[in-house]
């Protein structure tokens, strides 16, 4: 259980520096790093609610990680 922990504070900081970047800076390459650091957490959130069964969360998730990837498209 540690490690999925580990994993959800993980997922924690990556949403949070990709929030601080994306509200932030306007230069693109920072845009499109925190857009890819948005799919990082994104990723780490629905493969948790995966495992613990949280079928809504994980959808959710998968939503906000294919708009993190069209934010990534579209600032490059």
């Amino acid at each position: 259980m540690m490690i999925v922990d580990r994993m959800r504070w993980c997922g924690f900081l990556l949403a949070f520096c990709s929030v601080i970047i994306l509200t932030t800076f306007k230069v693109h390459y920072l845009q499109s790093l925190g857009w890819s650091l948005s799919v990082m957490a994104g990723a780490i959130w629905a493969y948790d609610s995966y495992k613990i069964n949280a079928t809504p969360r994980m959808l959710m998730e998968l939503m906000y990680l294919l708009f993190g990837i069209w934010g990534i498209i579209n600032w490059l």
